[in-house]
């Protein structure tokens, strides 16, 4: 429900999201597998194929986050955070360069202070 407020809020009124919750160990495969790092993390975001069509009167999938909440909890961090800063990705955010991070930060505050006011 988190997810579907945020974009909602982000403007996204028909679109969906996957959120999945795994393992660790399911985590480290899926870096590995798409990022070549052999660790496991706290978020990964993978978008939906352009080449799947959207259809008429059907909401859009956006992609789907992955969050590794063992991870999240011995690291001491805030996956509703977390889950923002994957949604954000899927919309085409990125934080390699100085400046896309800072307008990243910027948009995952804001967004965070709006759902703990309507919380």
């Amino acid at each position: 429900m988190a997810a579907k407020k945020v974009l909602d809020f982000l403007g996204y009124k028909n679109t969906v999201v996957e959120v999945n919750l795994v393992k660790s160990s399911v985590m480290r495969n899926l870096n590995r597998k798409f990022r070549g790092k052999d660790s496991t993390t706290n978020v990964l975001s993978f978008g939906t194929p352009s080449i799947f069509p959207s259809h008429k009167g059907f909401p859009r999938l956006l992609g789907e986050v992955y969050l590794d909440p063992t991870y999240v909890s011995e690291h001491n961090e805030d996956i509703e955070y977390l889950l923002v800063h994957g949604l954000l990705h899927l919309l085409g955010f990125d934080h390699t360069r100085f400046d896309d991070r800072i307008r990243m930060n910027r948009l995952e505050d804001k967004i965070i202070k709006w759902q703990r006011i309507k919380s």
